[in-house]
């Protein structure tokens, strides 16, 4: 029992380590999970995002507002989801940054890459 209880300890210090280290950069983005068509990123902020995807046609698939305050970590299972590319979008107030998603039949993986970066303007 004591080397059960060891073992989950330490699993659970790794686990919670990876994920301090995930929002640790203003919008990072790592596959964690390569095997189960998964994908996580870190949004730092302190404003509501918006968090959407896109298929290739530009179609919206998922849209979800997030209230951010501070530092979080969202995660999306993609294994519904046929092979081919796809945009994952963050908009806040000052800025809409566009990923890539290729998605293939044991994986998904976010390009390391913005897209694109466009700083909002307030008038």
């Amino acid at each position: 029992m004591k080397k059960i209880f060891k073992i989950s300890l330490v699993l659970g210090i790794v686990l919670l380590a990876m994920n301090v280290y995930a929002v640790a950069v203003n919008f990072s983005l790592h596959n964690q999970f390569r095997q189960e068509k998964m994908i996580s990123f870190g949004l730092e902020d302190e404003d509501q995002i918006s968090v959407s995807i896109y298929d290739a046609d530009d179609k919206l698939i998922h849209t979800e507002n997030v209230l951010v305050d501070g530092k979080l970590v969202r995660s999306y299972d993609l294994n519904n989801f046929k092979e081919g590319v796809y945009y994952l979008v963050e908009e806040s107030k000052t800025k809409v940054i566009k990923y890539e998603v290729l998605v293939l039949d044991d994986s998904a993986t976010i390009m390391s890459d913005p897209l694109s970066e466009v700083a909002v303007t307030v008038l």
